[in-house]
């Protein structure tokens, strides 16, 4: 039994997809954008205005292309997504720093902060730079392309999305020539010079209740132009732009998810697409989505089952929480939506590490604290190993009643089977009192402090940083 079965049986999983069929044919999905639709017509689909109708054979027909795993080629070490890859992002796109109990607008030090706390990150595989919001001294390629440039210049890893920020865009230039632009970047950085190696992805978001604006429009034309993967994740809310039950939410963001797959591979057909949903409840009192909750660790195991339906990799879930303070709340939501997200197995996960908010606030120190949090549900869920020789009678009989089994150095199986946690306190009260009693706030602050500092760039060449030199500020082109 896999592990949403334990939450949503394949039957349950099969009749989503059924009732996404029938909104999609009778109900359609909207697109704004006139060349999308040509593509639709061209194909034989129905479209009647702006609203696109799909029947049952193009859903299959589409989804029978679509690859169940791809590989991210990079010279800093290509790596799999799908079967299981857990791709593990940090927090990103927010804009609000928790900080000593207060919230305040994050800066550029802060961006490059959380970067460099990335990098030295346990569970973090695949690190990013977040936006820059002080551009005013930026040039207009920087404010463009700046994050994608530092990112490949910066970090050891290879970033699986990447994405240029297009608010500096007027209304008459081309979302889906800079999104092609920010690829071919990446492609000359890795020093692909054809469309078949992927070097980059990017996540588009639906605009529930079924619809594609015209934007994310351009940016799937734009990674269908250079051949490189997609995910897509609606953010549906319950009740506000979604249906007040999760069934009805499953089906109705699945049916987006379903027309934006159609799209991709009429377009160009074998094109990896990542299945995603980050969909949540409603806060009715503030209007606020609330992904710190049960519901959201049910909708991760309900996209797993989906992903598995139709043999896609998939993207839910991460570190969770709609708390506004490093505190006892940023614990238990991020706790229970990390062990779905990894319980469900989740190809990749965005906002692995620090978010909070909903997903509007990042906090460092949760940021250590996610870790551990990670590392301790994968733990649980590896189970207990009943493999001969984990039942260790030969060491049994040699100690015998009344013994100790501890003799000499910890023990490899210990070191295995039991994990230690480095920030959580499990000391005798009295070590910790004439410790100082230290909080594991401050703890986690020593440990941020720490990592930033031991940042060290990694070595690219001469060609890659004269490459991206013109996309990074003055400030960042010879170090960080």
């Amino acid at each position: 039994m896999k592990a949403y079965e334990k939450y949503i049986k394949k039957e349950k999983i099969e009749k989503i997809h059924e009732k996404s069929l029938h909104i999609l044919k009778h109900t359609g999905i909207k697109f704004e954008h006139p060349e999308a639709l040509d593509i639709f017509k061209r194909n034989g689909a129905s479209v009647e205005n702006d609203t696109v109708y799909l029947d049952e054979k193009m859903v299959q027909n589409a989804l029978e292309t679509v690859p169940e795993s791809f590989t991210r080629f990079s010279l800093k070490g290509s790596y799999e997504v799908g079967h299981g890859s857990r791709i593990m992002r940090p927090a990103d796109g927010s804009i609000y720093l928790s900080e000593n109990g207060h919230i305040r607008k994050m800066t550029n030090s802060d961006i490059i902060r959380q970067f460099k706390l990335g990098e030295a990150s346990k569970i973090v595989n695949s690190n990013d730079v977040n936006g820059f919001l002080e551009t005013e001294h930026f040039s207009k390629e920087q404010k463009i392309f700046s994050n994608i440039a530092i990112a490949l210049k910066y970090s050891h890893t290879a970033p699986v999305a990447l994405m240029p920020r297009t608010f500096a865009l007027s209304e008459k230039e081309s979302v889906r020539e800079v999104f092609a632009e920010g690829i071919r970047l990446v492609k000359r950085f890795e020093g692909v010079e054809d469309d078949e190696k992927y070097v980059i992805s990017y996540g588009v978001n639906t605009l529930s209740p079924l619809c594609y604006d015209h934007d994310p429009i351009e940016r799937i034309l734009a990674h269908c132009d250079e051949n490189q993967p997609l995910w897509i994740s609606p953010c549906g809310m319950a009740l506000l732009t979604a249906p007040p039950s999760i069934a009805g939410m499953m089906a109705m963001t699945n049916a987006e998810t379903l027309a934006g797959i159609v799209l991709t591979q009429l377009c160009r057909p074998g094109l990896p697409v990542v299945y995603g949903n980050t969909s949540a409840g409603t806060n009715l009192r503030t209007l606020q989505l609330s992904i710190g909750a049960p519901e959201s660790a049910l909708i991760c195991y309900a996209t797993a089952g989906l992903a598995d339906l139709y043999h896609m990799p998939f993207r839910t879930g991460g570190a969770l929480s709609d708390a506004k303070d490093f505190d006892i709340q940023a614990g238990i939501e991020s706790e229970m939506l990390t062990f779905a997200t990894l319980d469900c197995g989740a190809d990749l996960v965005a906002h692995a590490c620090g978010i909070m908010g909903s997903f509007n606030v990042i906090s460092f120190e949760k940021y250590i604290v996610d870790e551990e949090i990670t590392a301790m549900c994968s733990r649980l869920i590896r189970g207990i190993d009943c493999d001969e020789s984990r039942f260790c009678i030969k060491e049994i009989e040699e100690t015998g009643a009344r013994g100790t089994f501890l003799k000499g150095r910890t023990p490899k199986m210990y070191r295995e089977e039991f994990y230690l946690p480095e920030f959580l306190n499990k000391e005798d009260p009295n070590q910790w009192m004439n410790r100082g009693a230290p909080s594991i706030d401050a703890l986690c602050k020593e440990e941020v402090e720490r990592r930033i500092a031991s940042y060290e760039a990694p070595e690219i060449t001469k060609e890659q940083d004269d490459l991206l030199r013109p996309y990074i500020p003055v400030e960042y082109r010879e170090n960080i």
